[in-house]
């Protein structure tokens, strides 16, 4: 194989930078190097041939990059990119959940960031649970600012791309956070929300499903969502509000004895789902 003069630095080998790490392999003949604390890591991912080689600390790297992936959690992402000596010519991404809360962390510096968020993940984290096809089929959001290179942006859809995305999504933070707020932050919140009840103990046998489903992101990791929850805190707290109108409504239809207000909300919630499905409605 030709030498390769693109090179590309995943800091964080768990679930979403080993995954990363392994769906790019071949990506432009990049050589892929790594980042992580846990040496045991970085060995079983050289020895599976995941990263040409690794390091347990980014000022150790000992070659130029062209392009830094972040897989770590927010704060330490945040820490990374207002501290990390990075080389001008090196593009900075990231996988972060949040995005206004980095918004200005890169401000003043030489090198070149652009926020990016696959849309997947698991139930279970690591590098032991790392998988090349964790990527396949999900959207890949991008928050580039006034000031990103074409060229940078076009890299990275390129890679979400490669990595086996069906779309890239060009947005901003602000929009980011609003959705992501309300598409994954208040589904944890529910989800934990209805494993908050002593009847989760007696439900077995008692579910043919829907509590299962409604339920499979409460097994979370709890440090990385509490940090992800309180960097978009108040995209969340308005999300909270809304969702918690709506159940009052219910709890109101239902003391009320209202068969034709519950209807309607149930009825009203159902053709919204159904056109998020793209379902004909009119069937």
């Amino acid at each position: 194989m030709e030498k390769s003069d693109f090179t590309v630095l995943i800091v964080g080998l768990g679930l979403m930078g080993g995954s990363m790490a392994k769906a790019l392999a071949g990506f432009k003949n990049c050589r892929l190097l790594g980042v992580d604390t846990d040496k045991d890591v970085l060995s079983r991912a050289c020895q599976d041939g995941v990263i040409e080689k690794g390091f347990v600390r980014f000022e150790d790297v000992d070659s130029k990059l062209d392009l830094i992936i972040l897989c770590i959690k927010p704060g330490a992402t945040l820490s990374f990119l207002q501290n990390a000596d990075i080389d001008s010519k090196t593009l900075v991404t990231d996988v972060c959940g949040v995005k206004g809360y980095l918004k200005e962390a890169g401000a003043g510096r030489n090198f070149r960031y652009i926020g990016g968020h696959p849309m997947a993940g698991r139930e279970v984290g690591g590098y032991v649970n790392s998988d090349a096809k964790l990527f396949e089929n999900a959207s890949y959001l991008l928050t580039p600012s006034k000031d990103s290179k074409k060229e940078d942006i076009e890299l990275l859809k390129e890679m979400a791309s490669y990595i086996g995305c069906r779309k890239t999504v060009i947005t901003t933070e602000d929009e980011h956070d609003q959705m992501i707020a309300y598409t994954s932050q208040l589904m944890h919140v529910v989800a934990s929300a209805l494993c908050d009840s002593p009847f989760l103990d007696r439900a077995d046998g008692f579910s043919a499903g829907s509590l299962r489903d409604c339920t499979r992101v409460a097994k979370m990791d709890s440090k990385m969502w509490t940090e992800l929850f309180m960097a978009n805190k108040y995209c969340l707290t308005e999300c909270i509000d809304s969702f918690t109108d709506s159940m009052n409504s219910v709890k109101t239809a239902l003391i009320n004895g209202d068969a034709d207000g519950l209807h309607n909300f149930l009825e009203n919630s159902c053709q919204r789902k159904r056109r998020y499905l793209n379902e004909d409605v009119a069937r």
